[in-house]
């Protein structure tokens, strides 16, 4: 999961940056105008720690698709915040497309004090996360330590990035921001094209009068100038479990494609040239099928894919970072490792080695926006996986596969890309906009279950099995796999010592770890020798149900800005069953809970079977839905509290413990 998150973060990250080639389209595409509110800069940014005073965006295209774009920017400091948080620049670009010129950058103190930066504090470095994803090694960031940086300091830069080579032949795909996590006194975009070249425009939470265009010479040449600017620009305010940041911007994307089906055409020429097969690619791919005696095309398929996940290593950060061109297959087999698309273009082709029609499927994972069909642009999409078509039954049936990890079955993809609209590239000039298969609550389950004996003594001992199914079962194994017997001991007691902190682990076992289509099983075996108190003639007992921690901070707040993006439906169930003392009986079980709204349910209810001295209870929290509504969220939190309370508070008392 850490490293879904780093590439979708870094998505983003690399997105306001890097730029590519070529133009076609048609008119400006407007989404709905954004509600600005007037903001009073100056006095946001205190509370922030900085603010914009002004950042300029100037975009200069050739007739040959060539594209230069110059950034100038002044942040005010108002704060240490700002300091900490400013006082440093970095400009990721891509050594192997890109050529960055720093034009000039000095701290201004005073309004008219100029302290130029440095020669030892302007330094182009590797990112970190380039030791472990080396297929991104010409991703470098220019850094500049500021200097002088205080409270009311202004920090100036400009510089030049000169995309001297495309992603994609004459293709040009760039994203102005206009609004950020901090105040901006002015935003300003220009972009500076031939006459002649149509531009595919789309304009999210802008208006049409904010965005000017008209004819100027250069050189005694006709370009056309498109303008847009914003002023008093309020701060997109953070919140845990929001909305990812590119639906709440305002921002104008621009492409030089004028239709899906051209860029589609061009991304497919792209993946067929790399899906050649090698003598050993065909040897890999038949021994996996004959290990397994696949015999239907299903089942070589996932023969191969279990084969491939366990082979070769995913190393990518997103889709287009490195550019939108896989590697050949033979190159990511003889490598062993891959990004996304690499790693995609590899298993297509031991597919199709085995006769199975393989084709990638782009999209845009919950952590970016939804797919906007009106934006024609590669940008959008951050992960590729696998797709196929099979004829079951006289139907033809849809099935997917992820290349990038090791944790999940085949045929199951993450989370983070049930339920969104993607695009398969089938072949040249065909192509379908699909939905892939949303989650259902039962597919995620984390499914408790207790068998055991209280003693009149208050002595508890018993086994606990965890059954961790769909992505429960995935962060699991993720954790897992790597890790010693002793990690995992404490792993285990962590985990049972949230619940019952007096137990002593007698046995622990964890199953399934390295079998990808088995869900990851934790069985202990434990006694607790102080968990029932005795008072008079009732013992008393909590059940043996843990309060899930991650509930709770799902609500901690009372109320949201924006819906809750949880990502994913989901299912906590607990089955116990506990034999109490001979001759007695159950004195106080709390009345059955029942909750069910659109968001979520939680249910609760205990039985008690004199004959078999027996106390058997069933617990169920689901949560129906991936993202919850800012309506439906004080619902939501109603039944996690309800639920929660219920669990922590839910005593059970034994009468006659001393007669026997």
């Amino acid at each position: 999961m850490k490293i879904k998150k780093l590439k979708s973060l870094l998505f983003l990250v690399f997105s306001a940056f890097l730029v590519f080639s070529a133009f076609d389209v048609i008119n400006p595409v407007f989404s709905h105008a954004a509600v600005k509110p007037a903001a009073d800069i100056e006095k946001d940014g205190k509370n922030f720690g900085a603010y914009i005073l002004k950042k300029d965006v100037l975009l200069k295209l050739n007739e040959h698709y060539g594209l230069k774009a110059y950034i100038t920017e002044s942040v005010k400091i108002e704060s240490q915040r700002g300091i900490n948080k400013y006082s440093e620049v970095i400009v990721p670009f891509s050594e192997k497309y890109q050529k960055i010129k720093l034009l000039y950058a000095y701290t201004l103190l005073n309004g008219m004090f100029k302290v130029p930066v440095g020669k030892h504090a302007v330094n182009v470095v590797s990112p970190g996360f380039a030791v472990n994803y080396p297929a991104y090694s010409d991703i470098k960031y220019l850094t500049l330590s500021m200097p002088a940086v205080e409270k009311g300091s202004v920090i100036n830069f400009s510089y030049e990035i000169d995309n001297f080579k495309p992603l994609i032949k004459n293709g040009v795909f760039y994203t102005a921001y206009f609004s950020y996590t901090m105040p901006a006194r002015k935003i300003s975009f220009s972009l500076i094209y031939p006459e002649g070249i149509n531009i595919n425009l789309y304009m999210h939470k802008l208006s049409g009068h904010e965005v000017s265009k008209k004819l100027v010479y250069i050189k005694n040449k006709k370009f056309v100038k498109l303008s847009a600017s914003l002023s008093s620009v309020a701060a997109i305010k953070k919140e845990s479990y929001m909305p990812p940041l590119k639906n709440l911007r305002s921002y104008i994307a621009v492409s030089t494609y004028n239709s899906w089906s051209r860029l589609f055409n061009r991304i497919n020429a792209m993946f067929a040239k790399a899906e050649r097969p090698t003598a050993k690619i065909k040897e890999f791919a038949a021994s996996a099928v004959k290990k397994g005696k696949g015999e239907s095309l299903r089942q070589k398929a996932a023969l191969i894919y279990y084969s491939f996940v366990k082979t070769f290593r995913y190393v990518g950060i997103g889709y287009g970072i490195n550019g939108y061109n896989p590697e050949p297959a033979g190159t990511t087999f003889a490598n062993g490792y891959g990004d996304s698309k690499s790693l995609a273009a590899l298993l297509i082709t031991m597919l199709k080695v085995e006769g199975i029609d393989a084709y990638p499927v782009l999209i845009p994972s919950l952590n970016t926006a939804a797919l906007n069909i009106k934006s024609v642009s590669p940008r959008q999409f951050d992960s590729v996986i696998v797709g196929f078509t099979l004829k079951e039954k006289g139907k033809n049936k849809k099935y997917y596969l992820y290349p990038d990890s090791s944790s999940y079955k085949a045929f199951k993809i993450p989370f983070g890309l049930a339920g969104r609209k993607g695009a398969a590239i089938i072949g040249r000039g065909s192509f379908k906009f699909i939905s892939i298969p949303a989650e259902k609550p039962e597919q995620n389950e984390k499914v408790l279950l207790f068998k055991g004996r209280i003693a009149k003594s208050g002595t508890l001992k018993g086994r606990i099995s965890i059954i961790y199914k769909g992505l429960y079962s995935n962060f699991e194994r993720t954790s897992l796999k790597d890790i010693n017997n002793y990690r995992k001991k404490l792993k285990a007691a962590n985990f049972l010592y949230d619940f019952i902190p007096g137990a002593y682990i007698e046995s622990f076992k964890y199953k399934n770890i390295k079998k990808i289509n088995g869900n990851v099983k934790l069985n202990i075996k434990f006694i607790d020798r102080n968990y029932g108190v005795l008072r008079g003639d009732k013992l008393l007992f909590h059940s043996v149900m843990p309060v899930d921690m991650s509930l709770i901070r799902l609500v901690l707040k009372r109320k949201r800005l924006y819906p809750l993006i949880i990502g994913y439906p989901f299912e906590h169930i607990g089955k116990i069953k506990i034999k109490i003392p001979e001759k007695s009986s159950i004195y106080y079980l709390p009345q059955p809970l029942k909750f069910n709204n659109e968001a979520g349910s939680a249910y609760s209810n205990c039985s008690f079977s004199k004959n078999k001295a027996e106390l058997s209870c069933v617990y169920k929290f689901e949560s129906k839905k991936p993202a919850v509504s800012v309506k439906d969220y004080k619902k939501y939190r109603k039944i996690i509290k309800a639920y929660a309370a219920y669990l922590k508070n839910y005593f059970i008392a034994v009468s006659s413990v001393y007669f026997y």
